[in-house]
């Protein structure tokens, strides 16, 4: 801990082990110090028991940064204090982690630590590496840390926003697939009544006239089915009533239909309760990656395979197309695998994609349930 003198000048609490250079007389550790002294980052040296040695500027500074002598966390010193001067409970993870470097378990850790106090909650992204000192005969660990408080809090802000966005896109589709079936389709519909009703009245005699009714009659029909095709791409209605595996069959089958390309289905545990994000964020997925296959890939065969265990729900899409080099940094800006990550983040999934030139390409898509 830190402590204020009446002076106002910054000491270190009785827990923390100064040692001058005179009394080392060791140049190694003499060199530490200094380089710990000078360093403008937040540094700590424990040594072999765990406690704190010598410690730069900034880490003394820092408020609540040292916590002494507070038993049971074996790593006291190296505690984060909530507001009340009580450790923070996340930092028991860090005290054991240090503990394996102590114990030779480990060589070093890299790993971020959440500490809750009545302020909120701050993270601290911590770095930890045992130093073997060959004329002590043993090792000291040096220890940083870094406040990432700040950077959490605006990547929560960025994945909002991405949140909001793929939500305002989706309740803007949904509301035009709904006036296109509900408005359009109908009007539509009835023209094509009308037609036909126009067609009966006219005498038998007039067959030039009969067979232009009949064209327009069927390119009303074609252009209500295309009308369906395109509100059924905005937004599913299946999705919503049969769940996620009959829309992607139905997907699956309409990609067949209107296109040169043999598509198989498969799927595994279902029907199956899920959460409407993660359904709405697989169909899409699987939807953009059919899209690609069909535009891109010049493919003659692609899998569609969906898979529902306890834990977790797998989505696979490949093809026998002429695939893609997956590295170059056209392929990585595309609008389309932006789209796939961002909507996988916002339900904690991943997505791996593998394909090479001339050899088909394959993407695995991760979500874990619960």
């Amino acid at each position: 801990m830190i402590e204020q003198s009446s002076a106002g000048e910054t000491q270190l609490s009785p827990g923390v082990r100064t040692y001058p250079f005179e009394q080392t007389g060791l140049k190694t550790e003499v060199l530490l110090q200094r380089m710990v002294n000078a360093c403008a980052s937040n540094l700590a040296v424990l040594d072999e028991s765990g406690r704190i040695l010598y410690a730069s500027r900034g880490w003394l500074l820092e408020q609540n940064a040292l916590a002494a002598n507070v038993d049971g966390l074996g790593l006291e010193h190296l505690q984060f204090q909530t507001g009340s001067g009580q450790p923070s409970p996340e930092m028991f993870a860090l005290a054991a982690d240090i503990q394996r470097i102590l114990d030779q378990r480990a060589t070093e850790l890299h790993k971020e630590y959440s500490c809750r106090s009545a302020g909120g909650v701050s993270w601290f992204l911590v770095h930890a590496a045992r130093l073997e000192l060959s004329e002590l005969g043993g090792f000291r660990v040096l220890v940083t840390r870094e406040d990432v408080t700040r950077r959490r809090h605006a990547e929560e802000e960025l994945r909002n926003l991405g949140g909001r966005l793929i939500r305002a896109q989706e309740d803007e589709r949904r509301r035009i697939a709904r006036e296109l079936h509900d408005d359009l389709s109908q009007r539509l519909a009835i023209i094509g009544i009308e037609i036909d009703q126009l067609k009966q009245k006219m005498a038998p005699e007039q067959t030039d006239l009969i067979a232009r009714t009949e064209k327009l009659s069927t390119r009303a029909r074609e252009v209500s089915e295309e009308i369906h095709r395109l509100s059924y791409r905005l937004h599913p209605s299946k999705l919503d009533h049969l769940g996620l595996a009959a829309a992607l069959e139905s997907l699956c089958m309409e990609s067949a239909e209107h296109q040169d390309l043999e598509v198989e289905f498969q799927q595994d545990g279902f029907p199956a309760p899920l959460a409407h994000d993660i359904t709405l964020c697989v169909f899409r997925i699987a939807q953009e990656s059919l899209r690609n296959v069909i535009k891109h890939s010049g493919a003659q065969e692609a899998r569609v395979k969906l898979t529902k265990t306890r834990n977790a729900l797998r989505l696979r899409v490949s093809d026998n197309g002429c695939g893609f080099d997956y590295g170059s940094p056209k392929t990585t800006r595309g609008l389309g695998f932006i789209s796939m990550r961002e909507r996988l983040r916002l339900v904690g999934g991943e997505i791996s994609i593998r394909s090479r030139p001339a050899q088909g390409t394959q993407i695995d898509v991760l979500v874990p349930l619960g």
